[in-house]
């Protein structure tokens, strides 16, 4: 795959942020935190921020009308090493994380948030071999 394309040219992505939908801007910033993300400093009365782990972005917004039930979102991140970052993310002690668990391609565990939105954490196969390798 090129980073090139005739629909785009010569322009690149150089990020994306997933959108998580949260009923409480201030609480979803702290639990964010708490897992190690950088948030953005709260002011009150925001309705949009963002929280960021490393060079990845996750946004965050209010949604009045959010239903943990039926309107979360998900995304995936993938990481270098699952089983050291799922380690640092239990010590935090903020719940909603699962074991790591190896899949066809690769090594992975997820963490739901209070909002019930979904980040899979993922160590891609070809991450692993290398991992081993070194």
């Amino acid at each position: 795959m090129t980073s090139a394309s005739p629909a785009t040219g010569n322009a690149s992505a150089c990020g994306f942020a997933p959108c998580f939908p949260v009923r409480d801007l201030w609480a979803a910033l702290a639990h964010y935190e708490r897992l190690g993300f950088e948030g953005m400093t709260y002011t009150q009365g925001m309705t949009w921020a963002w929280a960021r782990l490393g060079t990845a972005e996750l946004h965050l917004f209010v949604k009045d009308d959010h239903d943990p039930a039926t309107t979360a979102a998900a995304a995936d991140l993938q990481v270098s090493d699952v089983d050291e970052l799922h380690r640092v993310l239990r010590e935090t002690g903020a719940g909603g994380t699962s074991d790591p668990y190896d899949t066809p391609y690769g090594r992975e565990f997820v963490h739901v948030d209070p909002d019930n939105n979904l980040i899979r954490f993922v160590a891609p196969a070809s991450a692993r071999s290398q991992a081993a390798a070194t």
